[in-house]
């Protein structure tokens, strides 16, 4: 279950808020004092990886993520988000129809109570209960039960492996006590795992008669199948616990494991943290992955190259998918028409220009930024 836990937490852990205004005059993301807080330090111990990361862990081990919203005095600002464990906790409506949450915190063992508006709930496998998702059936907590106890077999079958087993036949008179005095001091001495020799010595007046043990062969197949059986109720397999994905593989894992969890990170930011007179202006709040991170060298120097020769990506954002540090002025977008700015290919299509603008009469931004574009793509084809 840890290493479950901890490959769905890295992955999440890679999602990236974006507070994002949407309108009739497109698209703006936003750098205001949310985004700066959701993207760096949602709360004073957690960094936004480590926060994310908790979330997700909390999904699996328990179905069920809580995160407290701490507002200032006025609520006008949102001053930190803080994942809680709890003891105990329940959802519930009062008198006058307000969901409250109330919760028993692990970390100073008092119980709280605030309004479900300010906790971000994130469920997994929600379709039994009203509030909650549905925790670990009982076939899961059966095959991992079954698994522990497979393991407590192999622990005994090796300790076993090492140790004497037999009787004792004592050569001389002694009544009952005193034969089970010897043959305790006989087991204390040598049938233990600190006899890793497996070798006794005895003297004439007894005799040991050593059994046979069948070792019995370790139940793999068994094993295996109820270790799948896991894997398949978290949509995990060996490759993604190693990660040895290839680049459709980790799609896959992406759309069926990650790419819910940022659905619902997504809705239950944007519908707790904004106001329903933003949310109507076209504000929302997006958890995003880049995929192409994740992909293969080829991968990324075919879709990257193919992006960014269209104006979809930045020098600076193709050097880092090649795994190159960025430039100076290398955060403009630029097209193959002969790497013309984006803002001038009109001029040369429209034919108001014969040829494509050149330096002549550009300010030095503008120069520089063209010889870091052509020095960037030179340098990327030579593998440099």
């Amino acid at each position: 279950m840890g290493a479950i836990a901890d490959a769905i937490g890295k992955n999440v852990g890679k999602l990236k808020p974006q507070v994002i205004r949407k309108d009739e005059k497109g698209m703006v993301i936003k750098n205001d004092y949310l985004a700066r807080l959701l993207s760096l330090r949602p709360c004073p111990e957690m960094s936004t990886y480590d926060f994310l990361y908790r979330i997700a862990v909390d999904l699996v081990y328990t179905s069920n993520s809580f995160s407290v919203i701490f507002w200032n005095k006025d609520f006008t600002r949102v001053e930190s988000i803080q994942p809680i464990t709890t003891t105990s906790y329940r959802i519930f409506e009062d008198d006058k129809n307000n969901i409250l949450f109330r919760f028993r915190w692990d970390y100073d063992g008092k119980t709280y109570t605030v309004p479900y508006q300010n906790v971000i709930h994130v469920k997994a496998r929600y379709n039994k209960r009203r509030f909650l998702g549905t925790t670990p059936d009982m076939e899961l907590k059966r095959s991992l039960d079954l698994i522990e106890t497979s393991g407590e077999t192999i622990k005994n079958i090796v300790n076993r492996s090492n140790s004497l087993a037999g009787y004792l036949k004592y050569n001389n008179i002694a009544d009952d006590e005193e034969l089970k005095e010897i043959a305790r001091n006989f087991q204390d001495a040598y049938m233990n795992k600190d006899n890793a020799g497996g070798i006794a010595a005895i003297d004439n007046t007894v005799e040991f008669k050593e059994i046979s043990q069948r070792t019995p062969s370790i139940p793999t197949n068994q094993i295996t199948f109820l270790r799948d059986n896991i894997y398949r109720y978290y949509g995990v397999n060996d490759k993604i616990l190693t990660s040895t994905l290839n680049d459709t593989e980790f799609i896959s894992f992406y759309e069926n494991v990650i790419e819910p969890i940022s659905v619902q990170l997504s809705y239950e930011f944007t519908f707790k943290l904004l106001t329903p007179r933003e949310i109507g202006y076209g504000n929302r709040i997006d958890f995003v992955a880049n995929l192409l991170q994740y992909a293969t060298l080829q991968t990324r120097e075919t879709i990257g190259g193919g992006m960014f020769d269209r104006g979809a990506l930045t020098i600076n954002e193709y050097r880092e998918l090649m795994y190159y540090g960025p430039v100076e002025d290398g955060d403009q977008r630029l097209v193959s028409l002969n790497y013309v700015k984006v803002g001038d290919q009109s001029l040369y299509q429209v034919g108001q220009q014969n040829e494509p603008p050149d330096d002549t009469g550009a300010n030095d931004r503008e120069k520089r930024a063209m010889q870091a574009a052509t020095r960037a793509y030179m340098q990327i084809m030579k593998g440099g």
